[in-house]
């Protein structure tokens, strides 16, 4: 046993000598006692709610929840990296590899292994540029679903979801080549995805190109902008009836940003894993208090365009459009930080990945479309001789809505309760709540939604924190079909009011 860890010992010694290398484990485990909804028992709302219960999810969420993130928080999680870099035998050049893999349990106990889009890149520095320039190709040889477009993780897009479901599901590789210097960047990239053609019956690859710059105009002001345009392979609603009509899609993301004391980051989500210090410092590890006053302010907008059936025109496809703005503002004065959300996102632009709604589809001629609006605020304060910071939120959400001529969403053969026009609530992607058809002599239309709750976090030790939520919400979009006095399922309107709690044992670490 001694020589054998004699051996291994000499050997890792023997292969980190020369090279930068290590492993990076980001892992949060989440012990979690929640109830979505005290007001509400098993069976009585849609989704289902039952009684407080060990476990949460993201029916636990309230809609300015998770912005630069696509996790619920309540996960257990882990990010794993096998990290290396290694002077190349040529001057100037580095090169780096990741193997990021991110384990995540589920509620059943099962875990599942996902590739985080892991990397291979190479960075030139020429002489007399400085360490952090250089000219870089980074391969992503299994998933660049990182590798995206706009700025926070909410209205982000470009990942692989861009080419649909169909064909993420057979991975979605890339490429980037950047220029990186001292006050500005810029890069081009693409990204390749194979999906079935309905007509041939056999899959085909499909393309992806990026750019996109960003330059520090001052020290306190960045602009950035990027664009792309995305194969989505034909509509296959069409291609049965034999017609080819593709679906391509293209688009552009801008945002300024403007600093003081704190510093310009992406969400989480977009990092690539490296075993260094700061992407430790920006997942999980507790917010650092340094004094004084520091604030960012950031507006970012996309427009999008994508070709889609024409549910007016038989075999026709038509342009639809998707825009998206988002307002984010953070400000920390000693052990005080505010923050102010707002997020503006067409109907089109939840359905984009889709894409459209029904997939594939554009809304028929006549349709009353409304977007996603909402504003939320909110404060906390850092107690440091507690280790403990209480903090609120309240928002107002005008939900995504539209209401067709006709609906089309009971299929080919509707019962009564999904003919004729009426409102559909849309939360998120897929996520739809019908409206009755009347709501006394008028049209039933989405009302807007409040929120508020209340926060505290108590840390315990550098690694282990207990956090609480509780939340109160008012929602007269909730619906549920039940039977009518003939049998036939109707829509109708739930209980508005619900008051909810998460409470939680998380490590970090």
């Amino acid at each position: 046993m001694k020589t054998l860890r004699t051996l291994a010992l000499t050997g890792l010694l023997s292969l980190s000598a020369p090279a930068w290398a290590g492993d990076f484990v980001d892992t949060r485990l989440s012990f979690v006692f929640a109830d979505d909804n005290v007001l509400a028992g098993a069976g009585e709302t849609t989704p289902n709610s039952p009684n407080a219960r060990f476990g949460a999810g993201n029916q636990n969420t309230q809609f300015y929840d998770n912005f630069n993130t696509r996790f619920s928080g309540f996960e257990t999680l882990s990010n794993v990296v096998l990290y290396k870099r290694m002077p190349a035998f040529f001057e100037g050049l580095t090169t780096e590899a990741a193997l990021t893999i991110l384990v995540l349990e589920q509620p059943s106990g099962g875990v599942t292994l996902r590739d985080n889009s892991s990397y291979i890149r190479l960075n030139y520095t020429p002489p007399g540029w400085g360490e952090r320039e250089g000219i870089s190709l980074t391969g992503f040889p299994v998933s660049a679903d990182r590798f995206r477009l706009g700025y926070a993780y909410r209205i982000s897009w470009g990942g692989s979801g861009i080419f649909t479901t169909r064909a993420a599901a057979e991975g979605v590789p890339g490429a980037k080549l950047q220029i990186t210097r001292d006050r500005w960047y810029a890069y081009v990239g693409g990204k390749t995805a194979l999906a079935l053609n309905d007509l041939i019956l056999e899959k085909e690859t499909l393309y992806g190109a990026m750019a996109g710059a960003g330059v520090d105009l001052l020290e306190t002001l960045r602009l950035e902008a990027g664009g792309g345009y995305f194969q989505k392979g034909i509509i296959p609603g069409l291609a049965n009836q034999g017609i080819r009509a593709p679906v391509n899609s293209a688009g552009v993301s801008g945002q300024a940003v403007y600093h003081v004391g704190v510093p310009v980051g992406t969400s989480v989500d977009f990092r690539l894993y490296r075993n260094d210090p700061e992407v430790y410092q920006r997942f999980f590890a507790p917010e650092i208090y340094t004094g004084g006053l520091s604030y960012s302010v950031s507006l970012e907008g996309s427009f999008l365009t994508q070709s889609l059936e024409n549910p007016d025109v038989f075999g026709q496809t038509v342009t639809q459009d998707a825009t998206a703005v988002a307002l984010q503002a953070r400000a920390k004065f000693n052990y005080l930080r505010v923050h102010l959300l707002g997020l503006y996102r067409s109907l089109s632009f939840i359905q984009f990945e889709v894409p459209g709604l029904p997939p594939y589809r554009d809304f028929p001629e006549g349709t009353k479309l409304n977007p996603e609006m909402f504003i939320a605020a909110g404060a906390d304060y850092h107690l440091p001789s507690l280790h403990f910071t209480p903090g609120f939120i309240v928002g107002v959400q005008q939900p995504a809505s539209f209401r067709s001529p006709e609906f089309t969403g009971g299929g080919n053969n509707p019962p009564p309760s999904l003919t004729g026009t009426r409102t559909v609530v849309v939360r998120d992607v897929n996520l739809l709540s019908i409206l009755p058809e009347t709501c006394g002599t008028a049209a039933c239309e989405a009302d807007l939604i409040l929120s508020a709750k209340a926060t505290f976090r108590w840390d315990l030790s550098e690694t282990v924190a207990a956090v609480g939520e509780v939340y109160y919400t008012y929602d007269n979009n909730r619906t549920t079909f039940r039977d009518d006095v003939t049998g036939v399922a109707e829509p109708r309107f739930e209980e508005p009011h619900a008051l909810g709690f998460n409470t939680l044992l998380q490590a970090r670490f």
